[in-house]
């Protein structure tokens, strides 16, 4: 049985469909479930071996980047989110996922408490770059990073808020991935948003602001991030 995958739509997401595909060349079984089924209960988004947040622009990024959809998470999806936690069901987020994670605070594991966020790139802009060099850190208890600990990536970047910016000292997630440090500088234009972080992780949960889903084939210029997706199959099969 290829285990079942979960990858969230909502108005403006637009990497659902490339994610289902790198989670089906993993081994999983993606099902894309749409925001209005989830709010009918004709979808339960916690009935899965996994979770997946995907990039794009939900609710068009109206206010900030993630942040409509993340009082969805703590409100209206709210028991749906804390069945997922009880139930320590891997969860991805990748780009506008990461971004998701983040403002409702279960990237930290404290739905409705944030202790970072997503904040505007240096730059002010949005900054689309096809190859960026980024380098995983295995960080206890997760998934998505086991094996991974040094490993470089060649990955897509396309995002206009992923600066990380933590609340308070004790933020409850750790470094997953980072940037290639250019002589120690993470200064922008040394990384795409001034920050040296690529990725957090706290416990299962998994943020990404690179889009793994864009190398999963050497067609697509190789096939990095692909071991991400078959990390996250193969710990639940």
């Amino acid at each position: 049985m290829r285990p079942w995958v979960n990858i969230f739509w909502g108005p403006g997401t637009n990497c659902h469909r490339e994610t289902a595909y790198a989670f089906k060349l993993a081994g999983g079984d993606p099902h894309i479930v749409l925001r209005n089924r989830a709010i009918s209960g004709k979808d339960t988004l916690s009935d899965c071996d996994l979770f997946c947040l995907p990039g794009g622009f939900i609710d068009g990024d109206h206010i900030r980047s993630g942040f409509i959809m993340a009082l969805d998470m703590v409100n209206r999806f709210r028991d749906q989110m804390l069945a997922l936690m009880e139930k320590k069901i891997p969860i991805l987020g990748i780009c506008n996922g990461m971004q998701d994670l983040a403002a409702s605070g279960l990237l930290n594991g404290e739905l409705g408490r944030p202790t970072v966020l997503m904040d505007t790139n240096e730059s002010t802009r949005f900054e689309h770059w096809q190859n960026e060099k980024i380098v995983i850190h295995h960080c206890l208890g997760s998934i998505w990073t086991e094996g991974l600990d040094g490993v470089e990536m060649l990955l897509p970047v396309a995002h206009g808020e992923g600066r990380p910016v933590f609340l308070n000292q004790q933020a409850n997630c750790v470094i997953a991935a980072t940037y290639h440090s250019y002589e120690g500088d993470s200064g922008y234009p040394n990384s795409p948003n001034g920050s040296l972080i690529a990725g957090l992780s706290h416990g299962v949960i998994f943020g990404l602001m690179p889009h793994p889903e864009r190398r999963v084939e050497k067609r697509q210029g190789g096939t990095d991030g692909l071991r991400i997706f078959q990390n996250g199959v193969n710990a639940v099969k």
